[in-house]
């Protein structure tokens, strides 16, 4: 049986619920509640268009931990059964600490789902809620690194074959700066922010040599924040970040794989794209592509299924444009494969 993964980050999903977890009340002479709507039904096209057995949902709608009033297994639900979506089933892992959270979507007549946290006491492997400590300025002495949203951890059994595979779901260290005032605060914030992108994808690589070590066929996909050849600082720093997650080549089998392909430079940006963003200092929109799913070996990949929905890109997704260019700020990415 062909199973299809999708990640997608969702803007701010969270402003579509109100504080009783259901749909918000679009109220038509409001310009805002206008906006939201699109969003909304936007969603519902895409969701019905891609049809993925399951979905990767990067800022899912908020959860909150001290009251427990905010779900956002509920509020996807309710998602779903607006656009008559019966057949998926919500999983979370580790609440963040603050908004917006990691969810998994997926189709409940064929798999069977569940959290499973990965990690040991150790050092070099904790716990995705628990602390990393990691020399990521090459000088030998650790520095102490936490998730801001501890990534989700699942088993996926395939109810027909009784087969299973992981996801590991991620929304790693964002390099985008918002409060620098001058070129020296600049730089000084883009490197600690790289510092802490590569830490965190580390850390995700550590788990990823774990898995792999245990025989276990895996995917990582999320929203990594880098991608190769994205800008300067990986030819200081020699690296990207996602080349972190893929893996060493000097151990080839342990390669996750990267079915896209190497992005090429355009008039835009970056092609093919998963997002854009605003140049600080041109003022111009730079495509980027920051968006993955990376796959173990073992898992047999469906030629020419690997796609991410960037209507000026794809084909197929031209038909949606409108829906996925008020849906969010990102674009999906799926990829088919078997067992």
């Amino acid at each position: 049986m062909n199973i299809k993964v999708c990640t997608y980050n969702v803007e701010w999903f969270d402003h579509l619920f109100d504080n009783q977890n259901q749909v918000i009340s679009f109220q038509p002479e409001n310009t805002k509640n206008k906006k939201l709507k699109k969003q909304f039904d936007g969603l519902g096209t895409i969701f019905q268009t891609i049809d993925a057995d399951i979905y990767g949902i990067v800022e899912a709608p908020n959860t909150t931990v001290s009251t427990g009033n905010q779900s956002s297994i509920t509020k996807l639900k309710n998602f779903l059964q607006h656009f008559n979506l019966n057949k998926y089933e919500i999983i979370t892992g580790i609440i963040s600490a603050g908004s917006q959270e990691l969810a998994l979507i997926y189709d409940k007549n064929k798999f069977d789902v569940h959290h499973s946290k990965g990690g040991s006491n150790t050092k070099k492997n904790p716990p995705f809620d628990k602390i990393f400590e990691f020399d990521s300025e090459g000088d030998g002495i650790k520095e102490i690194y936490k998730f801001y949203r501890p990534p989700l951890e699942v088993e996926i059994t395939e109810k027909q074959s009784g087969k299973n595979f992981y996801i590991i779901l991620a929304h790693t260290k964002s390099k985008g700066i918002f409060s620098a005032v001058d070129m020296v605060r600049w730089e000084k914030e883009n490197q600690r922010n790289r510092r802490k992108l590569f830490a965190e994808c580390s850390w995700i690589r550590r788990r990823v040599d774990d898995w792999l070590n245990k025989n276990r066929e895996l995917i990582v996909m999320g929203d990594m924040n880098d991608g190769p050849g994205m800008d300067y600082y990986e030819a200081q720093f020699g690296r990207s970040a996602v080349e972190i997650i893929m893996g060493d080549i000097f151990e080839p089998d342990k390669i996750l794989r990267n079915y896209c392909g190497r992005p090429k430079w355009g008039k835009y940006g970056w092609e093919p794209s998963s997002t854009r963003f605003k140049d600080r200092f041109t003022e111009s929109y730079i495509n980027a592509w920051i968006d993955h799913i990376l796959m173990s070996p073992g898992l047999n990949y469906t030629n020419g299924s690997y796609k991410i929905w960037n209507p000026y890109h794809l084909d197929e997704a031209k038909p949606i444009k409108t829906s996925l260019l008020d849906a969010s700020d990102h674009f999906p990415v799926s990829v088919e494969f078997t067992l």
